[in-house]
């Protein structure tokens, strides 16, 4: 287990689909001004950090998540650092409230990116599975489409957040400076803590292959159809 270091991308699309513009559609003039010089500063800010570690399938209910028939558990951890948000609430006290907003979506942008990469990185290393590629790539480079449960993170649908706890004490939060609060959120905030279950049982993963394909049933923001069956 070792901290690595994500090379980002940030899209503007990405950034977009996080202030509500769905692709198609154009940004209010006022945030078509600013948003590609602050997008550009935001990539100059951004330090994408992640770590992670294999689990036996039967330690699952150690933190908090009830075993499946999969090869592996994988949990991680994932920021893009303080220095984004610390500019955003710069903008914010100067009265600029549309580019603290901007910078605001970039964090949120580049922080899920970083999940999916380091989410890239993990089946890449993890050669117990028989890996294939599509057609297709995520964020300009090909993405593997095994067998990759959803990325899920504690407070999502059954995952109490208070279960974050047992993913610090098994992960290097203090290499990548992430902290949690005492209501078990994380500092900095652009940071995410996950787990993915890989193999030949495990369901397609939302992080790769998008909301129409997962399988987290309970999920509030669910986008596809639920089975009725």
């Amino acid at each position: 287990m070792s901290v690595v270091d994500l090379r980002l991308a940030l899209p503007r699309s990405a950034v977009l689909q996080v202030l509500g513009y769905p692709l198609g559609y154009a940004p209010s003039p006022g945030v078509e001004r600013l948003l590609d010089p602050l997008i550009e500063e935001a990539r100059g800010l951004v330090r994408a950090r992640g770590a992670w570690r294999s689990l036996p399938v039967e330690r699952a209910p150690e933190i908090g998540l009830e075993p499946l028939p999969a090869d592996e558990l994988v949990i991680g951890l994932v920021t893009v650092g303080a220095a984004l948000e610390e500019a955003a609430a710069d903008r914010l006290a100067r009265g600029e409230a549309t580019a603290a907003l901007v910078l605001e979506a970039c964090g949120s942008a580049a922080v899920e990116e970083a999940a999916d990469r380091l989410g890239v990185t993990i089946v890449r290393a993890c050669d117990t599975i028989n890996l294939v590629c599509y057609e297709g790539d995520l964020y300009g480079e090909p993405a593997p489409a095994p067998h990759i449960g959803c990325r899920v993170s504690p407070g999502y649908a059954r995952w109490p957040i208070t279960r974050q706890s047992e993913l610090f004490a098994r992960l290097p939060h203090a290499a990548l400076g992430v902290r949690l609060t005492e209501s078990f959120l994380m500092l900095p905030r652009k940071s995410i803590s996950f787990a993915m279950w890989l193999g030949a049982e495990a369901q397609p993963a939302a992080a790769l292959s998008g909301c129409p394909r997962c399988e987290l049933e309970p999920c509030g923001f669910r986008r596809a159809p639920r089975r009725t069956s």
